[in-house]
């Protein structure tokens, strides 16, 4: 903390009428360590470190970053950048009130990563990679990618409030790609979590690519389904998915304000009663797992507690997810979501982690979930994919597919395509078991307005009436 360099700028900031003013001061640290095909294909180890000014001047903001060392100029620099936003925008900024608070967080790392070795960090990525590679040489390319980083940040308000937070990130990430002719099937396995080095004690990471590479390598085997409308278990892997990119995205209030498919429905039903979607900041640990969840955090960036936010309860639409802007346009509370990836990065709306659950005493087991369906198809390890907010469409990667014939797992079958539309997906929900899945092997990094921001956590596995499955 250097409390009287904070001092200064808001003394600057006084003299120019400014209502709120805020300062994310921060010097992180990072490792990352990218492998393909067995070669390092890049590593860096070094340090971020600056500072954030944001501005609340006749309702428009401003923003600048630079080092703290020319503070006035990243002053008048976020000063100058409130007058071009006052003249171009319409919107006069209210904030929600919020306490202030004043407290230091350290998230401990049993094993901090940056004491470990740099030679140990190549090491591992260099034996999970070859561990990707079978005997046969049907896996035709690798690609592994390590990354830490120590997120330390002192947030500082005009209003008073002194924030000082140390996050750890440890990430790890495998994509091997098994070919057979002009057949690819590409593969996924993770493990990450907030902490250090101790991951790699909680995980074997050795067999875990192991497993992803048989995985790969029967995916590229199996046979197609056949395309078309199904019913379907999903895994927690794609509870997680759509919980974040259909449904969550959808509740960001920063992007409610000018269209969406959840725009005007709060406190209208749009799931039946048993279906709950939450993003829970405080969610640190799930039951039967070691690892923190990689959305756990105490504040977001504006200094307010992180909290368990039920967008949809008992199948009715609650809240958006808010920072304190928003949340004040909307007539909602804050609810912690203001997140930025850098000191150099605007905060804006940002989930934590995102998943469907049932309401208290109202879940499947997953093989009751799978006796709902009956017959069907069984999803698992979601991908990317693509997601309209507006039409409420998403078209996900599925890298594991089964059918299921009588209420039982059966034959494993080709990658394929998850097609839907988020009102409609909800509203066909049959069931939903909270038996989480490992947040380790379910880690995020989500992309908006050009920053990324750590989200997750596995869900447990859901049931829905009827949806497209493609090739």
């Amino acid at each position: 903390m250097d409390e009287s360099l904070y001092q200064k700028i808001f003394e600057m900031a006084s003299k120019e009428n400014t209502t709120y003013a805020d300062i994310r001061d921060e010097d992180s640290l990072y490792t990352s360590i990218e492998v393909i095909d067995g070669k390092v294909q890049s590593s860096s180890v070094g340090s971020e470190a600056g500072i954030g000014i944001r501005l609340l001047i006749d309702g428009a903001f401003g923003f600048a970053f630079g080092s703290k060392e020319h503070y006035k100029e990243v002053f008048n620099m976020a000063l100058s950048a409130q007058k071009t936003s006052k003249k171009l925008s319409k919107d006069n900024v209210e904030l929600a009130p919020v306490k202030t608070i004043k407290d230091n967080v350290v998230i401990k790392q049993k094993k901090p990563a940056q004491d470990v070795p740099f030679e140990e960090k190549m090491k591992l990525v260099l034996d999970a990679d070859s561990m990707l590679r079978d005997e046969e040489n049907k896996i035709k390319s690798t690609r592994t990618i390590y990354v830490d980083v120590l997120r330390r940040q002192t947030l500082a308000t005009l209003e008073g409030t002194l924030i000082y937070e140390e996050r750890p990130y440890t990430n790890f990430y495998m994509v091997p790609t098994a070919r057979k002719g002009t057949e690819t099937n590409q593969g996924l396995g993770r493990a990450g979590h907030v902490g250090g080095f101790e991951l790699f004690d909680m995980v074997d990471i050795k067999k875990r690519a192991e497993e992803t590479m048989i995985r790969t390598i029967k995916g590229l085997e199996a046979k197609k389904i056949k395309p078309g409308k199904y019913p379907v278990v999903f895994d927690g892997s794609i509870n997680f998915l759509f919980a974040h990119e259909a449904a969550g995205h959808s509740a960001e209030a920063d992007f409610l304000r000018a269209a969406g498919v959840l725009r005007g429905k709060l406190n209208k039903k749009l799931a039946p009663n048993f279906v709950n979607l939450v993003d829970d900041g405080t969610l640190e640990y799930v039951l039967s797992y070691k690892s923190r969840t990689f959305g756990f955090m105490h504040y977001d960036d504006e200094g307010v507690p992180v909290e368990r936010t039920e967008i949809i309860k008992d199948g009715t639409l609650k809240t958006y997810l808010t920072d304190r802007t928003n949340a004040t346009y909307f007539n909602l509370k804050p609810t912690g979501n203001c997140r930025a990836e850098y000191f150099s990065s605007i905060p804006i709306v940002r989930m934590r982690n995102t998943f469907l659950e049932a309401s208290k005493g109202k879940d499947f087991s997953e093989d009751e979930l799978l006796e709902l369906v009956k017959n069907g198809a069984l999803l698992k390890r979601g991908g990317g994919g693509q997601v309209d907010l507006i039409r409420g469409t998403f078209n996900f990667g599925v890298s594991e597919v089964f059918e299921i014939k009588n209420g039982e797992i059966s034959d494993v079958r080709r990658a394929t395509t998850l097609i839907g539309n988020t009102l409609e997906t909800l509203g066909k929900l049959m069931g939903i078991s909270n038996k989480m899945s490992d947040p380790s092997a379910n880690t995020g990094f989500c992309g908006k307005s050009g920053q990324r921001a750590p989200t997750g956590t596995g869900g447990g596995w859901c049931a829905v009436k009827v949806m497209t499955i493609g090739g």
